[in-house]
């Protein structure tokens, strides 16, 4: 993985001016690898970054292309991750700052960091192949998008006259 490095000379000679900017960078597919997914692309980063007051401050929207598990009903399915990125770079790092990412050498900034933290904070908790998946049948295995089964019906039936404690409803 190549690292992504921004020029922020021009920046801090143009104090409070924003500077436009867009890169692609590769990502290590190990950061989603246990979800079961793999990145499709390279990440498209583009924003702006401005610098003020020993402070360097970037906002931009990250784009990149998944391949993806569902959750639920396991098929595979390709899904496009957009995610804001807003941090801030300090001059002089402090250890007990741990909201600020740090300038190297006064005249550039890594952000891989940045937009892999973000991705990570970014990847949703489930990842679904639509937001109304059926998932499973519990019973029979079969993919509820694609199959009507009546599985579920006939197991709660069953449970239902199964039932040892059906005996006391009838008891008056």
């Amino acid at each position: 993985m190549c690292a992504m490095l921004l020029n922020i000379l021009k920046a801090k000679n143009q104090q409070g001016q924003k500077v436009e900017f867009e890169q692609s960078l590769a990502l290590d597919n190990d950061l989603i690898s246990a979800k079961g997914g793999e990145f499709t692309c390279d990440a498209t980063v583009k924003g702006y970054y401005l610098y003020e007051d020993e402070q360097l401050h970037l906002v931009a929207n990250v784009s990149v292309g998944l391949l993806c598990v569902c959750d639920k009903c396991g098929e595979k399915f390709e899904k496009t991750l957009v995610f804001p990125v807003e941090e801030t770079f300090v001059e002089q790092y402090d250890l007990h700052d741990n909201e600020s990412y740090s300038i190297i050498n006064g005249t550039s900034i890594k952000i891989d960091e940045v937009v892999t933290d973000n991705l990570l904070l970014s990847l949703p908790t489930k990842l679904l192949c639509k937001e109304d998946c059926k998932g499973l049948c519990q019973v029979c295995g079969k993919n509820k998008n694609y199959y009507t089964c009546h599985c579920e019906q006939i197991q709660q039936e069953l449970e239902r006259l199964d039932n040892p404690f059906d005996k006391l409803k009838n008891r008056r």
